[in-house]
C-alpha cells in the first residue's frame, strides 16, 4: 500500500515535462509577433518562455530517471546510487535546473520595472546568460551538486527585486493615489508567487525553525553532503522566503481593507493557510520525520506523501505554469490578437484548461478509489466541454489585459529604445545554445566517468 502511494510522487511529472515545453514553445511564437511591445516587455516575455522550456526539460529528465529507480518516500532525487546519480540523466537534470536559474537571475532586472535601462541590454543579458551557463553547469557537476544552494543564488534576485517593488507601488497606489501602481505591485506579487509560491507554503516551518527538522532527515538520506557555504545559502533563502511572504500577505490585506479583496488576495490567503497546515502536520508526524536522525529511517507517512503531491506538487507542476502564462495573457506580454497568434493563444488557453482537469482527475485517483475507466470517461467529458470555452477565455483576458508600459509611464517613465528584432533572436540563441551545451557536458561528464 506505502509502495503504490509513493507512486504518486512521480504522477504528475511526465504531465508537467509535456506542458512546460508545449506552453514555452508557444509563448516564444507569441512574443516574437509582439513587435509594438516595450522592449523590457518582449525580452521578458522571452525570459518567461525560455524558463517554461528549461523546466519542461528539467521535468523530462526526472521522468526518464523515474523510470530507472523507484524515488524514495521524501521525494528527493538524490537517493539513486552511483549508478544511477552519476550518468548523463542526472546531469541533464541538475544542467538544465541551472538554466531556469539563470533565466530566473536576469527576468527581475528587466521586469516589470527595467532596473538596466541601456539601448544594449539584450546583448549585455545574452552574453551574461552565456557565461553564467559556460560557469554553472560544469561547476555543479565537479563538484558532485555538493554547493547547490550556492549555484541557486541568481534565483534569490527575484526576492530582493520584486519585493521592493511590490512595495513601492503598492505604497503609491494606497498612499499617494496612483492607481495604475496597482497593476505594477501586482504584476511584482505574482511574479513572485510564480516563482518561489511551491516554497512560500512553508512561511510558517522556515519563520519558527521547524524547517531544520527535514533538513537534519535529507542530511542523512542526501547522496551528497553539502558544504558550509550551500547550508549558509539556504538558511538566508528561508529568510527571505519568509520575509518576502509576509510583505505580500500584509500587503494584500491593507489593500483587500481599503478597496475590497482581488483573486491574488485569495491566492495569498490559501498559501497563508497552507502555512499554517504544513506547519501542524509537520508536528504530528514528528517522530517519522525525525526517524533517520535518532535511529533507522522509516518511510513518511501515506497521508504525508498524499498531502505533500495534493499541495507541493500541485503548486510546482500546476501553479507555475498557469500564474507564467497568465502574466503574459493578462499583462500584454504576447500577441494574440490577430491571425495565428489568436489560434496559438487558444490553443494555449484549451491546454492549459486540459492540463488543469487531468490534474484533478490524477488527485481524485490519489485520494479515491475510482477506477480508470471512470476517470478516462470524465476526462473525455472534459475536453468535450472545453473546446469553445477557451476562445471566451481568450476574448475576455483580451479585454482585460492591462499595458503595463503605461502603467509605468504614468509614475516613473522609462526610455523607449528601439531595438532590432536581430538582438531578440541573439538573446534566444543565446538561451538555446545554453541548452545545447548542457545536453553535451552531461553526456561528456558520463562518457569521460568523471565520478566514477
Amino acid at each position: 500500500m506505502a509502495e503504490e502511494s509513493f507512486e504518486s510522487l512521480n504522477s504528475l511529472t511526465p504531465i508537467a515535462s509535456f506542458v512546460h515545453i508545449c506552453l514555452g514553445i508557444m509563448a516564444l511564437f507569441l512574443v516574437s509577433r509582439a513587435k509594438d511591445r516595450m522592449w523590457n516587455e518582449r525580452l521578458a516575455g522571452y525570459i518567461i518562455s525560455w524558463i517554461l522550456i528549461f523546466l519542461g526539460l528539467q521535468y523530462l529528465f526526472v521522468s526518464l530517471i523515474e523510470y530507472r529507480v523507484v524515488t524514495r518516500a521524501t521525494g528527493v532525487y538524490n537517493n539513486y546510487g552511483g549508478e544511477i546519480f552519476y550518468t548523463f540523466l542526472t546531469y541533464g537534470q541538475r544542467s538544465f535546473e541551472c538554466g531556469y536559474t539563470i533565466g530566473l537571475g536576469i527576468l527581475p532586472l528587466i521586469y516589470p520595472f527595467p532596473l538596466i535601462q541601456r539601448k544594449s541590454v539584450v546583448r549585455i543579458l545574452g552574453i551574461v546568460v552565456l557565461l553564467l551557463g559556460m560557469v554553472m553547469i560544469p561547476f555543479d557537476i565537479f563538484t558532485e551538486f555538493a554547493y547547490r544552494n550556492v549555484r541557486n543564488i541568481p534565483s534569490y534576485l527575484g526576492y530582493i527585486v520584486w519585493t521592493p517593488i511590490y512595495i513601492r507601488f503598492l505604497f503609491g497606489e494606497m498612499i499617494y493615489g496612483e492607481e495604475k501602481s496597482r497593476n505594477i505591485s501586482s504584476v511584482a506579487a505574482l511574479l513572485l508567487l510564480a516563482a518561489y509560491g511551491k516554497f512560500y507554503m512553508f512561511w510558517l516551518m522556515c519563520l519558527s525553525g521547524l524547517c531544520n527538522v527535514f533538513k537534519g532527515r535529507f542530511m542523512v538520506e542526501d547522496f551528497v553532503e553539502q558544504t558550509k557555504m550551500s547550508s549558509t545559502a539556504e538558511v538566508i533563502s528561508e529568510v527571505l522566503l519568509s520575509v518576502t511572504f509576509l510583505a505580500i500577505l500584509l500587503g494584500e490585506m491593507w489593500r483587500a481593507y481599503r478597496k475590497g479583496p482581488t483573486g491574488l488576495t485569495y491566492i495569498t490567503g490559501v498559501i497563508f493557510m497552507l502555512g499554517i497546515l504544513w506547519y501542524l502536520l509537520t508536528l504530528v508526524y514528528m517522530d517519522n520525520i525525525t526517524s533517520c536522525v535518532e535511529s533507522a529511517c522509516e518511510l513518511l507517512s501515506v497521508a504525508w506523501v498524499n498531502w505533500y503531491v495534493v499541495t507541493f506538487q500541485i503548486a510546482l507542476y500546476l501553479g507555475v505554469p498557469l500564474l507564467f502564462m497568465f502574466v503574459m495573457l493578462n499583462y500584454n506580454l504576447v500577441d494574440t490578437n490577430t491571425g495565428s497568434g489568436s489560434i496559438i493563444g487558444r490553443t494555449t488557453v484549451l491546454l492549459l484548461l486540459l492540463v488543469t482537469s487531468s490534474t484533478i482527475i490524477e488527485l481524485i485517483q490519489l485520494i479515491l478509489p475510482v477506477p480508470e475507466m471512470i476517470t478516462s470517461a470524465v476526462f473525455a467529458g472534459a475536453v468535450v466541454a472545453f473546446i469553445g470555452w477557451e476562445e471566451k477565455i481568450m476574448k475576455q483576458l483580451i479585454s482585460k489585459s492591462k499595458d503595463l508600459a503605461d502603467s509605468i509611464s504614468a509614475v516613473s517613465p522609462i526610455p523607449d529604445y528601439k531595438i532590432s528584432d536581430g538582438e531578440f533572436r541573439f538573446f534566444s540563441f543565446t538561451m538555446l545554445m545554453v541548452g545545447f551545451y548542457a545536453i553535451v557536458i552531461s553526456f561528456l561528464f558520463e562518457a569521460m566517468g568523471i565520478h566514477q
